[in-house]
């Protein structure tokens, strides 16, 4: 739930038993359960109970290196070398996890390992995933309509909704991450699952001692250092837990700067006799990186990648690199715990924490008159004017502090299982645009230093100031059926989710109280059905929502005059779904096709604007929209060593309405909606065989509008990627030392990635009353270029 202010654009499951085939140095094969990664159901579950599967559908687990720890512990057999796990669930579901992660870049993020699913489209300028400035978008809905998840709590921009996984962990501790293409569970704490839900978790500590280190190098002068330590099992505590820590650094992909990242990720985990269990999971990140422009078109035609931010600075200007270095700083704990109550009940609690600080600021220009303090003319005091040629930096200050809990209880009452669940978040967010002086050579203080452009009264000129306060409460109640010895499953539910928003606008003018409640009813039904051992069906019916973002309450001013009115009265947006899908899981082939339909009312789609050449995050009214299309993905389990996967999407997705503008409406209904390809294709294959491993993937994305009226489309793009790797005999401590290369867009296409701020129209168009409304240009994303690591791993 990083804070991000408008600048870039644990579900419950149920577990499953996987038969392991373990390797040990020295020692005999043995068996055991690895109740970590499961498959899934509507239902609420209990993570770590894991209960027995058919043979068809356990997947085989061995581990590389004495014990349970090596270069990255235990490796599971599963189908597309870890791009497509077991799935049971009443709803089309592609779960990612480490065997695959861990065979790629060692920056990987989330969003990056799920990026061949279906329907997923990633658009990122950062090969390395350093940046947070990235968008995920799913069946066409933006990244503000997908709902994340990480071990029990939301981690959305709780302003915004986006999600940046960069912050939440590194990737190898990530266990699996979980894309949820047209739902969320109801029982995961979101306001804004209209596209779906991104479940990441992470990795339980190892129950004997050790760790890993690993070691990044590449291009543009990539440099990182993990390390991790596994106390393993204390005792007999039922205590284990690790610690790791990160330090990443590389050159800006696209012109001048730096990117910098400190991680820390730990875990601590309690098992009881009885199964119940407690886990304290935490992450912290500090960052310095830069926020790459975002071209026009015509910006792109020009300039190609070219198009950066300038690398010298010029008294006057408003475009060096160094005013445009953001700064980050946040931690994160999560509480998942479980308990087997009297009576049989079963509870489920997750409390949370998270507090961040960030300053996203631009570069920008100033005068020391003809100024407003919102609607009041100022003067102010700019140190340096003469030197910086009144150049400053638009600073961008948010803190933002998150508490809150998800509790559920369950009983199980023959084949009916009953589970009711409560959700409480308590937010606080503050938010000023202050500005700093620059030197003549265009250096300003620190992120965190006092800004220092002043009114006459000495206090801080700012732009903005912002203080939001949000209540989230959530009341969600399911029945699940189990028929039919187990073949049919039917599961029914009600969520209840309210929200009360109250803040206040501190710049002079009209308006200073602001406030709104809303209220949203979201009843879904799904069911399955298992034909026998192999085949399965599945249908669903859900309702989600986005509600709306904090800006919208707010007025915008402009020499002094309100240019955004706020509106406390929007709608928030709401979704009807269906699915109807198949699945067939064996011993050598899994795949899942789903056939989908959404009905939206008050779409919303984010967008840029920018003040004082800052962009800040607004959203786009759309109306009613109606999607359609199929998803299908297919994996092999592993085959002399070799895995392959695919994916597919078909997509038909069109406004319903004429959008208003102002006293006028733009012809829109019938066009295709904005960041809608029509096709969308993946290919993956992973060999991994005694010593050697590697992975291949091809993903191609059609051209898909940046406006509503169709007048400019991005184009088609293809990327291509590639990992070798081989693993080392173990030497003395060091347990299986291995030595991976990743080559990140393999080709070099140069092309870019999405759309980062879709627009009404680009061109001047006529509204259906005769108005002429003015056009305005998107704005995308440049696709990295070509780059490559080596990682050099051991385990120990």
């Amino acid at each position: 739930m990083p804070i991000v202010k408008r600048r870039h654009a644990c579900v419950a499951l149920s577990t499953m038993t996987f038969m392991a085939s373990t390797s040990l140095a020295g020692a005999a094969s043995l068996t055991h359960t690895h109740p970590h990664l499961q498959t899934h159901s509507a239902g609420a579950s209990t993570k770590k109970k894991p209960h027995a599967v058919s043979a068809q559908s356990s997947e085989v687990i061995s581990v590389h290196a004495a014990g349970e720890n090596g270069a990255y512990g235990k490796v599971r057999h599963i189908a597309g070398g870890g791009l497509m796990a077991v799935q049971t669930g009443g709803d089309m579901r592609s779960t990612v996890t480490s065997e695959y992660i861990n065979k790629q870049a060692s920056t990987t993020t989330a969003y990056q390992a799920v990026s061949l699913a279906p329907g997923a489209n990633l658009s990122q300028s950062d090969p390395y995933g350093f940046a947070a400035n990235s968008l995920l978008s799913v069946r066409g809905l933006g990244g503000n309509e997908i709902g994340q998840v990480w071990e029990g709590m939301p981690v959305n921009d709780i302003e915004t909704y986006n999600g940046y996984p960069t912050y939440w962990a590194d990737g190898e501790d990530i266990d699996s991450v979980s894309l949820t293409q047209g739902s969320s569970s109801i029982t995961a704490p979101v306001v804004n699952a209209s596209g779906g839900q991104v479940t990441t978790s992470m990795r339980d500590p190892a129950h004997k001692m050790g760790g890993l280190i690993d070691y990044s190098y590449g291009t543009l002068n990539l440099q990182r250092f993990y390390g991790r330590f596994d106390t393993g099992d204390i005792g007999n505590t039922g205590l284990s837990a690790y610690v790791s820590f990160s330090n990443g650094t590389a050159k800006n992909s696209l012109g001048p700067g730096r990117q910098m990242r400190r991680h820390i990720d730990f875990g601590f985990k309690k098992e009881f006799a009885n199964g119940d269990q407690m886990k304290l999971v935490g992450s912290y990140v500090d960052m310095n990186y830069m926020y790459n422009p975002n071209p026009t078109l015509a910006d792109w035609q020009a300039s190609g990648r070219s198009y950066a931010w300038n690398g010298t600075f010029s008294p006057g200007s408003s475009d060096y690199w160094r005013q445009n270095r953001w700064k980050w700083e946040q931690i994160m704990m999560s509480l998942p715990s479980d308990f087997t109550l009297p009576g049989k009940v079963k509870l489920n609690v997750t409390p949370y924490f998270l507090y961040a600080m960030q300053n996203s600021p631009a570069s920008s220009t100033l005068s020391s008159d003809g100024n407003y303090y919102g609607t009041e003319p100022v003067s102010v005091s700019i140190p340096d004017a003469q030197a910086s040629g009144g150049s400053v930096r638009s600073d961008y200050v948010g803190v933002q502090s998150v508490g809150g809990f998800n509790a559920s209880l369950s009983r199980q009452f023959g084949v009916q299982k009953v589970t009711l669940g409560y959700w409480y978040q308590y937010s606080v967010d503050d938010l000023s645009m202050p500005f700093s002086s620059v030197d003549s050579i265009g250096n300003a203080a620190s992120a965190w230093s006092l800004q220092n452009v002043t009114m006459g009264n000495g206090q801080p000129y700012l732009a903005e100031k912002e203080h939001t306060v949000t209540q989230t409460n959530a009341l969600y109640l399911q029945d699940e059926i189990s028929l039919l010895n187990d073949r049919l499953k039917i599961v029914g539910g009600i969520k209840t989710l309210m929200m009360s928003k109250a803040g206040t606008n501190g710049l002079p003018g009209t308006q200073y109280h602001v406030g709104a409640n809303n209220f949203q009813p979201l009843p879904r039904v799904s069911a399955t059905y298992k034909i026998d051992s192999h085949n399965q069906v599945f249908i669903n019916a859900s309702t989600n929502t986005l509600m709306p973002i904090d800006d919208t309450l707010y007025n915008s001013y402009s020499g002094g005059a309100v240019s955004t009115q706020g509106n406390p009265a929007i709608k928030p947006e709401y979704s009807i779904s269906e699915e109807l899908g198949y699945r067939y899981q064996d011993k050598i082939v899994h795949a899942s096709l789903a056939l989908f339909n959404y009905n939206f009312t008050n779409r919303q789609v984010s967008s840029l604007r920018y003040v004082n050449n800052v962009p800040v995050y607004s959203t786009i009214n759309g109306g009613g929209q109606t999607s359609r299309g199929v998803d299908f993905e297919a994996g092999l389990m592993p085959f002399y060593g070799f895995s392959p996967y695919v994916s597919v999407e078909y997509l038909h997705a069109t406004i319903d309405n004429n959008i208003q503008v102002g006293n006028d409406y733009l012809p829109t209904a019938g066009k295709t909606a904005v960041r809608s390809p029509s096709f969308q294709g993946s290919f993956g294959l992973v060999y991994d065989y005694k010593n050697f491993f590697g992975t291949f993937s091809f993903k191609y994305t059609g051209a898909q509008y940046s406006t509503f009226m169709n007048d400019e489309k991005m184009p088609a793009y293809k990327t291509f990627n590639l990992s070798l790797g081989y693993r080392l005999p173990s030497v003395g401590f060091v347990k299986h030392p291995e030595i991976r290369v990743a080559f990140i867009n393999l080709t070099d296409e140069k092309v870019l990635s999405g759309i980062a701020s879709p627009q009404l129209d680009a061109q001047t168009a006529r509204g259906i009353y005769g108005t002429s409304i003015d056009g305005s240009s998107p704005g995308y994303y440049i696709a990295p270029r070509f780059t490559t690591a080596m990682t050099v791993a051991a385990g120990f």
